[in-house]
């Protein structure tokens, strides 16, 4: 049975019947229009509708992507997919993934990029799978159980040190304003450079990053920030999106005080609370190198402590693909 790809534009498809698609293919946050926004224009981006007989069966939002020098095009673009598309089924990845492929060749693109966040069934291909590098693991908890169970499969250390930051008066509440995003950057901030001192800084984004990321992402699309708060006192921060029944962290950061107090463990249970509220039914709690699985690692500690949910471990492939390699 042939699948066939339709390309529309958010143009054409609003947001919220984007959203129906997505969420009948099982997608996650990623599969939305908004958070691809943030980092590109509109004109830039391409909705991808996979098809068998006139049904949905997949569906993927796409970024065309150019190489540019000294601010002018040059050659030909390459198609990105922030993850694999949302599919209705599992075993319908083999045919899905050819079609990606023959529509990207055919549409003159010269690579294939498919990054790592939440990607699954790049394997079912052949092709793919010898082009696919393991690039992150990702922890992912179920939702479909009750909050104490869910509780109980967590590390007894996570557990006590939630109990610990409830016991020094820290309280949970949400944000949304200008304001709050620059203050999760500015913890960002004191997170990156403690993180430096451990041989794994990260780069946090500019001013101009998270006013797009408010105005697209958190005012009104699936974005939520939590803060850690004592009296008036902030002390730290953790951003997820939630959308189609699926959820995924995105940023964190913490004052000094926060990892004093232990704020972010108890940002995290407050975040599966309410998630659970809302009739989540997963979590991904986001990812780390596959190297940071050894305990030599400088993130390994960031393993261990996104492990101590008790979230199921995933490797997460990525695919950086020459068209030319197409028969």
């Amino acid at each position: 049975m042939e699948t066939t790809v339709r390309v529309e534009t958010p143009r054409t498809l609003s947001a919220p019947e984007w959203l129906e698609r997505v969420s009948r293919c099982h997608g996650n946050p990623l599969h939305l229009v908004a958070p691809h926004l943030v980092e590109n224009e509109a004109t830039a981006i391409r909705l991808l509708v996979f098809e068998q007989e006139q049904e949905v069966v997949a569906v993927a939002p796409a970024v065309e992507r150019r190489p540019r020098r000294l601010g002018l095009p040059l050659g030909r673009p390459v198609l990105t997919l922030p993850t694999t598309p949302a599919l209705r089924q599992a075993a319908q990845a083999p045919a899905v993934l050819e079609a990606l492929l023959q529509e990207a060749k055919r549409s003159g693109y010269t690579r294939l990029v498919i990054q790592a966040q939440s990607s699954a069934h790049l394997e079912a291909h052949a092709l793919c799978a010898r082009h696919a590098t393991p690039t992150l693991v990702e922890f992912v908890l179920d939702l479909q159980r009750p909050f104490e169970t869910i509780l109980a499969g967590m590390h007894k250390v996570h557990r006590k040190n939630m109990r610990r930051a409830e016991a020094r008066g820290l309280v949970i509440e949400a944000e949304a304003s200008p304001a709050s995003l620059e203050r999760l950057r500015d913890m960002q901030g004191v997170s990156a450079q403690r993180a430096s001192e451990r041989e794994h800084g990260f780069v946090v984004r500019d001013a101009e990053y998270f006013r797009r990321a408010f105005e697209h992402v958190y005012a009104h699309g699936p974005g939520t920030v939590l803060f850690a708060r004592r009296g008036g006192e902030y002390l730290a921060g953790l951003a997820y999106l939630a959308a189609a029944g699926r959820a995924l962290t995105v940023r964190s950061g913490s004052f000094p005080a926060g990892y004093e107090t232990d704020a972010m463990y108890l940002l995290h249970r407050e975040m599966i609370r309410s998630l659970l509220a809302q009739g989540v039914v997963e979590l991904n709690l986001g990812g780390v190198p596959v190297a940071a699985a050894e305990a030599t690692h400088p993130q390994h500690g960031l393993f261990e402590f996104k492990k101590g949910f008790g979230g199921r471990e995933v490797t997460r492939l990525s695919l950086d693909l020459p068209l030319a390699a197409l028969p």
